[in-house]
């Protein structure tokens, strides 16, 4: 049972809702992102263009190949964010930090579950999603599902579909919540918990960043579908190196340099709507194994 907020009632809001909402940067602090930002040279150069090579209409580092351009997006963000994860996290630590830059009228994001990267589901990463502009349902704030956060051990990664795949749609008509983020402010959650961002559209872009954290005691994982073993899943090593170095097409797969950790039996199932329902009013009940505050 980790502490994961220092803050007393930061954690027992996290625990049912899977989220926190805080001040964190300052104006100075965004300005000074922006500027290093306008340096940076991508691959897609930031915007929906032909050299986007995965047909997606927005931008964001962890898919760009210029990899130069990925290690100064995660040195700059690292400096000005650490700061902030020690203020509000217990001995967590940043393991991989990206840029989302949504064009005018362009940027639908798929809904889903983060990629697990500890290897004990019960255990708890998190994620900083930091808007650099005040951001809205207009504007593709982020949604959530709250207490949808660990009630169904499942892996979803680069070729494993979330449980949720069959009422996707019932979602984001009944489920979802947009939640309005100040520029400067983020909301800290659980890797676990349903979200998803909608098209940005107003007439700006919208930029945010978005920072993963493990706990500083534990190693990241990668988890790998096996195509002839369903039934299993292999675990992988990796470190903030192996999410720079890899291309996406990589992680669909598997690199045969890649070091094992072994397999672990493949729980991942899909459910209905109805059961997602039901899962969810247990949602405190299920959680009593991971935070202690429940």
């Amino acid at each position: 049972m980790r502490k994961i907020f220092r803050d007393s009632h930061l954690e027992g809001h996290f625990a049912k809702a899977g989220y926190n909402k805080v001040p964190m940067i300052s104006p100075d602090e965004i300005q000074h992102i922006l500027d290093e930002m306008s340096k940076m040279r991508p691959e897609d150069e930031f915007a929906y263009n032909d050299k986007n090579r995965f047909k997606i209409s927005y931008h964001c580092s962890f898919l760009d190949t210029n990899k130069q351009y990925k290690r100064q997006v995660h040195s700059l963000i690292t400096k000005v964010f650490t700061p902030y994860v020690e203020k509000y996290l217990q001995d967590y630590r940043i393991i991989n930090a990206n840029f989302y830059v949504k064009p005018p009228h362009k940027g639908d994001f798929a809904i889903h579950q983060n990629w697990p990267i500890l290897q004990d589901l019960e255990d708890t990463s998190v994620t900083i999603w930091c808007p650099l502009q005040d951001t809205y349902r207009e504007n593709g704030t982020i949604q959530f599902v709250p207490g949808s956060h660990k009630i169904l051990p499942h892996v979803e990664g680069p070729a494993l579909p979330g449980y949720f795949k069959d009422f996707k749609q019932e979602l984001i008509d009944r489920w979802l919540q947009p939640v309005d983020v100040k520029a400067g402010e983020a909301t800290i959650f659980d890797d676990g918990l349903i979200h998803w961002t909608a098209k940005n559209d107003s007439d700006q872009p919208r930029i945010a960043i978005q920072i993963l954290c493990i706990p500083k005691d534990k190693k990241p994982v990668h988890f790998v579908g096996i195509p002839d073993d369903p039934s299993r899943l292999e675990v992988v090593e990796a470190d903030e190196d192996f999410f720079i170095e890899q291309d996406f097409e990589d992680l669909v797969g598997r690199k045969p340099e890649w070091k094992s950790l072994g397999f672990v039996p493949n729980r991942n199932r899909f459910i209905t709507e109805q059961e997602f329902a039901d899962l969810l009013k247990r949602g405190d009940e299920i959680r009593k194994v991971c935070y202690a505050s429940l």
